[in-house]
């Protein structure tokens, strides 16, 4: 019975450990905005750790995973996306020893903008970001930010 106690706290203190170890160095908030009938733009804001960077929507193959928007087309309905998910700040740019290229990316906050359109009277948007931060030499595995908005024409 004590050795089942004993491997009881250990397995307690592992499974501790590994859950505070779970770095989220990158906050959204992703919003909704009117542009006019029938025409949003789904605002997503990101706050950055000091000394984290977020990375941009274009980089070269071979390096970190850029920021992208993703529409669950099963779950959303009467929507197009209208233009590309771009960046409304301005990447830093630096040539990063680790990948061994040059990358573009942003430090404690940066806003992405995706605009959309609903086709019928109404619509709903189902989506995630994803994204990969990294900081020095450590990286946080590829995360998602999820979103869902009803929408009217």
């Amino acid at each position: 019975m004590k050795k089942l106690i004993v491997l009881a706290a250990i397995v307690t203190v592992m499974i501790g450990a590994a859950v505070a170890q779970i770095m989220n160095p990158v906050k959204w908030e992703i919003t909704l905005k009117k542009v006019s009938e029938g025409v949003y733009d789904v605002v997503c804001k990101a706050t950055i750790e000091k000394g984290w960077h977020l990375y941009d929507t274009k980089l070269p193959e071979g390096g970190p995973l850029p920021t992208t928007f993703n529409v669950d087309e099963e779950e959303s309905s009467n929507i197009e996306l209208v233009g590309e998910f771009k960046a409304t700040t301005e990447p830093l740019t630096e040539q990063n020893e680790a990948f061994g290229m040059e990358l573009k990316y942003f430090e404690n906050t940066a806003t992405f903008v995706q605009r959309i359109k609903v086709t019928k009277d109404t619509g709903k948007i189902v989506g995630y970001v994803e994204f990969m931060a990294c900081s020095g030499g450590q990286c946080i595995p590829p995360a998602e930010e999820e979103f869902e908005f009803d929408l009217k024409k």
